[in-house]
Formats: C-alpha cells, structure tokens, sequence
C-alpha cells in the first residue's frame, strides 16, 4: 500500500501527538504513526511544569485536559523519620508546584482536537521499518507496518518522536549521546491513603532518593533510586526489610504498602540514561523529544521539553511548507532555538542529582 502526506510523524506520545495537532490545525497534512495498540497506556514521567501549561493553554488544549481529569501539587516535602523536615509551598506567583496530568488524559485531549482536521491520518499497530530512497539516494519517505500490513508512506518531513530508544534515529545513524547515570529508578503505584494531602514527597534512603507523587486518580506514584545495576543483587536480598526502609521513611503508607507492594514483582526497574543526540536533524528528517535529548526522571522535564520541541517545530514546518518545502537548511534551527536550554537542564539534572543528599541533611 502507499500512503502520501506532507509530514510523517512516527510515535504518537506528547512531543508527536502535540506536533501532529499544531500542523494540522496549519493545514498541513500529517501522517502519525504509534507503535502501540493503544494510546491508552500509563506512563510515570507525568508532571507537567510552568513551560507545558503555557503551551498546551495556548494551543487551546488545557482546558480539556483539566476536564478529563489533572492535579496541581501545591507543596514540595522533605521527609525524615517519619516527618517533614522542609517545606516549599507554592507562591501567589507560582499558583502550583507541579501537575500532575497521566498522559492518558493528556493524549486524549490532544488528538481528540487533532482529529477535526481530515487532513490527518493516525494509525496505531504502526512499526516504522526503514526510509525509502530514491534513486537520487534522497529519501522521499518511509516503510511501515501497519496492522501487518507493509506500508510505504511518501512524505517531504520525518519526524523522529518515538522516544530514548528512536528506530527513526538509530535508523538515520545518528548517534543518540548516551550518558549513564549512576542510579536505576524503581517505580510503583499504590493507592493513596486516607487525608493523603497532594504533595511531592522526598526522603533520603541509603544516600538514595525515595520520592513520593500524588496523582490525580488517587494513588501515588513511588520513585526509588538504587545504585546504578544494582537491582539484580538487591532482588536476592529478604524483600521484608527492604520495603520497611520505605514505611519507615513515610509511615502513613504502611497499610496501603502492604495490601499492594507484595514482592520485587510490584516494582517495576526503569534503567536511568541521559542522552544528547549527536544532530537533531539530517536531510529531512528531525528528532524531537526523548529521541532527540533523553531526560532522567530528575526535576520532571521531559515531557515539558518535548512539548516545547513540538511547538518550536511546528513554527518552522509551517515557515517551510509556506515555502513550497524549497529549502530544509530551517530545520537546522530546531536544535539553534532549543539546544541551549536542553543543556542547561541536563546539567542541572546532574547538579540536583549529586547534590540531594548534602540538601536534604541540611534541613535535618
């Protein structure tokens, strides 16, 4: 089957759904592709801060999405033995400290406004395969299985948003400037206990950060930090004493901890990296988000940096269809415009990594 379109978009997470919503409302054709069955998947990076609530009330989008369903946390604890040792609360300026959005609800709300536009075609059970080459050696699209079915998409622009482990990268022979980090992340989800005050919640375990998240269907979401490849060893250790270090630091969740955190099986291990990718565009194709700059899990900006990729591109896109796609060189001003403060955030990514422990103690 072949497929033409002016913008072919694989991953169909924040940064691509939010890109594909921007062009069309632009007339742009698009074609965006997700590899899942289903957009209606969990995902633990969730907090959206001050940078993606601009953007998505600019688009229009907020206001949905807040009728679906968010939370705004107003306070950031520091907990030891039991106890808030520190607070930061949200200033009149501020309003809030973070919000919580699943991306369940953040998606919905997205495409459900991409969808008015006929000029957009999304299909899921998509695996992007490889670029089609002509015989000038420009690539002039895509192959893609979609539903089992093989595809060839004719397209002028590919975007790269299907995240830290990109095909569309890794395909390009871009390299994707891996940097380990030297901790894993365990995640969990329990439900939230009664007068549970929604907050982030943060304690120190072992010279580890333990962190707490409430969301927005009431639960929490739990984020532990263990030494980098440690988690084979650890999980040979009694689970019992390990998961008291855990009501220790936060008794009020013992009850909900023991009716649901049962075994190493109700973790689940998130193998921490950052990356920079050595160019975010090549010919005519672009990377945006995780596949362009892989955030860790520190300080939330992932999510709101891939959103921030999708709007500055959207800007360029239109500027190049407008220009009967006569010159790819703008592309080259997505990584100009946003390389600085993706920068930026990785090193305080790192500053506030090492620096936690020392940070913590100072308020013991």
């Amino acid at each position: 089957m072949n497929m033409y379109t002016e913008v072919c978009i694989v991953g169909a997470g924040p940064a691509g759904s939010f890109l594909a919503y921007l062009l069309v409302k632009q007339g742009i054709s698009v074609i965006l592709l997700e590899r899942q069955s289903t957009i209606h998947k969990r995902f633990r990076g969730e907090l959206i801060n001050t940078d993606g609530e601009s953007l998505l009330k600019k688009a229009n989008v907020y206001q949905e999405i807040e009728s679906l369903g968010l939370l705004p946390l107003q306070t950031v604890e520091y907990w030891h033995s039991g106890n808030i040792i520190h607070q930061i609360a949200a200033t009149d300026d501020e309003v809030h400290k973070g919000i919580h959005v699943p991306q369940d609800h953040l998606l919905q709300a997205i495409l459900h406004k991409a969808g008015a536009f006929p000029h957009l075609k999304m299909y899921t059970g998509a695996a992007f395969k490889d670029y089609i080459v002509d015989s000038d050696d420009q690539i002039i699209g895509i192959t893609a299985q979609i539903q089992g079915q093989m595809t060839s998409i004719h397209c002028r622009i590919i975007v790269g948003a299907d995240g830290r482990a990109s095909h569309v990268r890794n395909k390009a022979g871009i390299e994707p400037g891996i940097k380990l980090r030297p901790f894993d992340v365990l995640w969990a989800r329990i439900p939230e206990p009664s007068d549970w005050i929604p907050a982030t919640r943060m304690a120190l375990i072992d010279e580890q950060q333990l962190a707490l998240f409430s969301q927005t269907d009431g639960y929490v979401q739990i984020g532990w930090n263990i030494a980098q490849g440690s988690y084979p060893e650890i999980r040979k250790g009694s689970f019992a004493p390990y998961i008291g270090r855990l009501t220790a630091a936060f008794p009020a969740l013992a009850q909900s901890v023991s009716a649901n955190i049962h075994s190493w099986s109700d973790f689940v291990l998130l193998p921490v990296f950052s990356s920079l990718s050595e160019t975010w565009t090549k010919h005519n194709i672009v990377l945006i988000g995780d596949a362009a700059h892989t955030m860790t899990p520190t300080g939330a900006f992932g999510v709101n940096a891939a959103l921030e990729d999708a709007y500055q591109l959207s800007v360029l896109l239109q500027e190049l269809a407008s220009s009967q796609y006569s010159s790819l060189e703008i592309l080259k001003d997505l990584e100009a415009k946003r390389l600085s403060k993706v920068i930026r955030q990785l090193e305080l990514q790192v500053q506030m990594e090492v620096e936690f422990p020392a940070k913590i103690k100072s308020f013991m």
